[in-house]
């Protein structure tokens, strides 16, 4: 009995061959391909590539639409399956073809992009949404993802950061362009202040805050604090204004409320 011959299998991988939309945009997932033979005049290759990002493309600019589908078309990983230019369309389509990712602008006839997010959502629920805004206020990122946006980038970003966007949100991840980011961490910030009246006070102004919780007089704080006591007095005058507080009692009741001072003190 003849004994069997070893088939050999030899795994490597291939990106995706270069093209005209530059090397910084073809990141693409690389193609996994296997050979198998007993030896390399009777191998065959076999190639095992993932299924493509299948992606529809909404907005009101022509123009827009043909370059985003051009330059998506010619990375290998991303299939424009349609293109819309109004709502109607852009909403009808989602709905027959079920693309992977929907690229949305914000400026679709008839009714904004966020809308169109909003009704694709409700529809299609598995496709994934990226909004492409002109608008980089906090307000309308905060809308389009209430709306089920997964992502939102600014249309003065750089098409790879488009294309990344697509990626990403096509695995299930949330995305938000660099300069969005920024101003979204800053609205947050800027909210909790003003739901915090400590954040309105100084370092200084939270000493004499604390000092007078703690029953001390002007004079003793100045001295605590290296200060004369009229300039106390001027911190205590600001930090009643801004915290509208009347009378010192009301400093104490404050202070207790918010952990400066304990009734200890």
């Amino acid at each position: 009995m003849t004994a069997a011959r070893p088939v050999r299998v030899l795994w490597r991988m291939q990106g995706f061959p270069a093209s005209a939309a530059g090397p910084a945009l073809k990141s693409a997932p690389p193609v996994l391909t296997a050979t198998v033979g007993m030896d390399s005049r009777e191998s065959k290759t076999l190639t095992l590539a993932s299924s493509p990002i299948r992606t529809l493309i909404a907005d009101g600019h022509a123009v827009l639409v043909d370059a985003m589908q051009v330059l998506l078309q010619s990375l290998g990983d991303l299939e424009v399956v349609a293109c819309a230019t109004d709502t109607v369309a852009a909403v009808n389509l989602a709905v027959k073809l079920r693309p992977d990712v929907a690229l949305v602008g914000c400026n679709v006839p008839a009714m904004n992009g966020i809308e169109v997010a909003r009704q694709i959502r409700e529809r299609v629920p598995a496709t994934r949404i990226l909004i492409l805004s002109m608008h980089p206020s906090p307000q309308y990122v905060y809308q389009a993802f209430r709306a089920g946006a997964d992502g939102y980038v600014v249309k003065d970003a750089r098409a790879a950061e488009v294309i990344d966007a697509l990626r990403r949100i096509s695995k299930g991840k949330r995305y938000m362009g660099g300069s969005v980011s920024k101003l979204v961490i800053d609205d947050i910030a800027a909210a909790g202040r003003a739901c915090d009246p400590l954040g309105q006070l100084t370092a200084r102004e939270l000493d004499v805050l604390r000092l007078t919780a703690d029953g001390k007089s002007s004079v003793a704080s100045a001295k605590l604090l290296e200060l004369s006591p009229k300039t106390v007095e001027s911190y205590r005058s600001r930090i009643m204004r801004k915290l509208e507080i009347r009378d010192i009692t009301g400093l104490v009741k404050f202070a207790i409320r918010h952990g400066i001072a304990s009734l200890d003190s």
